[in-house]
């Protein structure tokens, strides 16, 4: 994905209905895979089609549609993130740390880039005693490029 903009956060809120989330969901979509995926992309243009049929949104297709989207939208995720719902809000959908990320997590815990070996190579976790969280990823020989941060 390159120069990919990613979201952290929501992505629509407040309704669990197709006819809200699929237009919203296709537009987010699209902006992922225009010219990075071709697949997607054409799909997205076939369900923008559909949304145009009369009585769309009470059909099976929506329901294969929104499901497509959901899983399409999955492989634009972050590392350590998903797309789905959030934990507290069922009708906030959008982009979140999986809440096993401490678990998973297997790469150098710091709480500042100064505490990393110069020859480390791998994921870096900074984590401060507010809570915030930076991913790195770090080469042996090059400095540590972010990934991602939650703050």
């Amino acid at each position: 994905m390159k120069n990919q903009k990613y979201i952290i956060g929501t992505v629509s809120h407040g309704t669990m209905r197709n006819e809200d989330l699929i237009p919203e969901f296709v537009y987010i979509l699209k902006q992922f895979s225009k010219g990075e995926n071709k697949e997607h992309y054409k799909r997205c243009k076939e369900i923008e089609k559909n949304m145009n049929i009369d009585g769309y949104y009470d059909l099976e297709q929506s329901d294969y549609d929104i499901e497509f989207l959901f899983d399409a939208l999955q492989d634009y995720a972050l590392p350590y993130f998903y797309f789905g719902s959030h934990p507290g809000d069922g009708s906030d959908y959008g982009y979140w740390l999986t809440d096993n990320f401490q678990e998973d997590f297997d790469g150098l815990e710091v709480n500042d880039l100064s505490e990393v070996p110069k020859d480390y190579a791998g994921e870096i976790a900074v984590v401060n005693d507010h809570g915030n969280i930076s991913l790195y990823h770090k080469a042996k020989t090059q400095e540590p490029k972010e990934i991602w941060a939650i703050v």
